[in-house]
C-alpha cells in the first residue's frame, strides 16, 4: 500500500516535504570549536607578532680580530690605550658602524655616542666610512641607546637594518642590540 501524500511522484524523486538530511543538529558546539580556534590563533599571532616587535631593534656589527688594530684608530683617544692594552680582547669588544651621507657630498661633522662612550668627531661625506665602537655590554649583549651628534643631512648608519638618522636639532637616538662579545680564555 502505498502513502497517498507521495502519490503521483515518480519512484526516486524525493518530495519536497521531506527532511532528507535528518534530524536538524545542534550548531552550538561547531561554533564553540570555530570560536575557541579563532580565539587560539589570534593569541598565538599577537605572542609572535610582538616577540618580532622586541627583536626589532638595528644589531651592530661586531669587528673581525684580523680588522681590529685598523679600528682602534677611530677611538677616542683614552678608548684606544685600552683597548690595545687588551691582548685578549675580551673586555673591548668592537663593534662598528659606517656612516655616509648620500646625496649630500657637503656632509657634515658627527660623533656617535653610546650609554658608555662617546667618539670623536667625524667629517662624513657621500663616501661611507667605518667608526668603531665598544661594546657597552661585552658579557651579556643586549639593548642599548645609540645616539648621533652633530649635523649631517641625510646621514646613513649602516646597522641592520639600515638606519637613516639625520640629527635633528642636533641628536638623534635609536636602540640597537649588541650581541655578547667573546668569552675570556
Amino acid at each position: 500500500m502505498r502513502n497517498g501524500a507521495n502519490e503521483g511522484l515518480s519512484p526516486g524523486v524525493p518530495d519536497e516535504g521531506r527532511n532528507l538530511a535528518g534530524p536538524a543538529r545542534n550548531a552550538g558546539p561547531t561554533v564553540a570549536v570555530l570560536l575557541t580556534a579563532t580565539i587560539l590563533l589570534g593569541a598565538i599571532s599577537g605572542w609572535f607578532l610582538s616577540s618580532r616587535e622586541q627583536a626589532s631593534e638595528p644589531v651592530v656589527a661586531m669587528i673581525a680580530p684580523d680588522e681590529r688594530p685598523e679600528a682602534l684608530n677611530t677611538l677616542s683617544g683614552d678608548m684606544q690605550l685600552k683597548a690595545r692594552a687588551d691582548s685578549r680582547q675580551c673586555s673591548y669588544p668592537l663593534g662598528f658602524v659606517s656612516i655616509s651621507t648620500p646625496g649630500n657630498p657637503a656632509g657634515g661633522t658627527v660623533s656617535v655616542r653610546t650609554s658608555r662612550y662617546t667618539s670623536p668627531k667625524f667629517h662624513v661625506s657621500e663616501v661611507p666610512q667605518r667608526i668603531a665602537i665598544p661594546n657597552p655590554l661585552p658579557q651579556t649583549g643586549g639593548i642599548d641607546t645609540f645616539s648621533v651628534d652633530g649635523d649631517a643631512k641625510g646621514l646613513i648608519v649602516s646597522l641592520f637594518p639600515t638606519a637613516w638618522m639625520e640629527p635633528v636639532n642636533g641628536s638623534k637616538t635609536i636602540s640597537v642590540r649588541w650581541r655578547p662579545g667573546p668569552p675570556c680564555k
